[in-house]
């Protein structure tokens, strides 16, 4: 039992954070063509939401959970996209190691 609600809240948590990730390329490449101030306040903006929609998440799952290894698969989910995205960005940085990241 305790295995199955870790699981569900690592697959709730990953979803979330998922979405939170594709959210946010969204929001960069929507706004990569405006002034930086405008998009400076557009990812402040896209920040504070995924804030408050991660703290929604773990409300509802301990709302309707009720199970602490449920809330912490979540929170284990949660921080999933984090590591990917840093490993990506590691494994990209080694296929060209010569060119700088602004560079084509």
């Amino acid at each position: 039992m305790i295995w199955k609600s870790l699981l569900i809240g690592i697959i709730i948590g990953t979803a979330v954070s998922v979405g939170n990730y594709y959210y946010l390329r969204w929001t960069l490449k929507k706004h990569e063509d405006r002034s930086p101030k405008e998009s400076l306040s557009a990812v402040m903006n896209c920040y504070i939401n995924r804030f408050f929609i991660n703290f929604l998440t773990i409300f509802l799952v301990y709302y309707f959970g009720r199970e602490i290894w449920m809330l912490a698969g979540t929170g284990l989910g949660l921080i999933v996209m984090k590591n990917v995205s840093i490993i990506q960005e590691y494994k990209e940085s080694k296929k060209h190691p010569w060119k700088k990241k602004g560079s084509s």
